[in-house]
């Protein structure tokens, strides 16, 4: 399927900035009441305050406002995420991943229909390239906290462990959303994300450990 998905105007003032996102968000509350194939362009007008012509001088179509509604959802978390960890207090690798698993389970699950819908509409809509460029955005976060925690093990490839811990976070919480029937309580998840990311770390730790003593 060949989607047009690039909006055709960006937004580069404060009102056309406004406009957009009233437009994103009327998409969002309608997909998540109505489901995406029920979600006509004039439905998401009305309900964003805007007239059809003024839709069309940012997004070519429905698709079009998925691709940047899920983008700049994606894009936000990263950024928050991002300014968790910028305080400036040092902490252990256990504190920087409790941070980081906070924000991303928080944020998903305290909104837990809309990211549902996200979600689903991320596979669907967004080109392969655009996913791995949201998603290297963030492992680079995950890895320059993590890198800079106190007791950071040097033994450990920075890279590769952030990209395994994300992976256990983004999965877990994903499937959270997606595949159980009952929405998990939110710190129980939590406590879940913290296990297994922490104990990927000390197996990772463990490993690196034993083969330089084998060497």
């Amino acid at each position: 399927m060949n989607l047009i998905v690039k909006p055709r105007r960006k937004p580069s003032q404060s009102r056309a900035w406004m406009t957009s996102g009233a437009i994103q968000d009327a998409f969002l509350l309608l997909v998540v009441e109505h489901g995406y194939e029920q979600v006509s362009i004039r439905d998401i007008a009305t309900l964003a305050g805007v007239g059809l012509g003024t839709l069309y001088l940012y997004f070519p179509g429905k698709d079009s406002i998925a691709a940047v509604t899920v983008r700049s959802r994606l894009r936000r978390l990263a950024a928050d995420t991002q300014a968790a960890c910028a305080t400036g207090v040092p902490r252990t690798l256990a504190e920087t991943v409790h941070v980081l698993a906070r924000v991303h389970v928080h944020t998903l699950l305290g909104e837990a229909a809309p990211w549902r819908a996200l979600l689903v509409l991320e596979r669907r809509i967004t080109p392969p390239g655009v996913y791995r460029e949201l998603y290297k955005a963030f492992v680079q976060v995950l890895r320059d906290a993590c890198a800079v925690a106190i007791d950071w093990p040097a033994e450990l490839d920075p890279e590769r462990s952030a990209l395994n811990a994300f992976a256990i976070i983004d999965a877990l919480v994903k499937n959270a959303l997606l595949v159980q029937d009952v929405c998990p309580d939110a710190d129980e998840l939590l406590h879940d994300v913290e296990c297994a990311v922490n104990g990927y770390f000390q197996k990772a730790l463990e490993r690196s450990r034993a083969a330089t003593a084998s060497a």
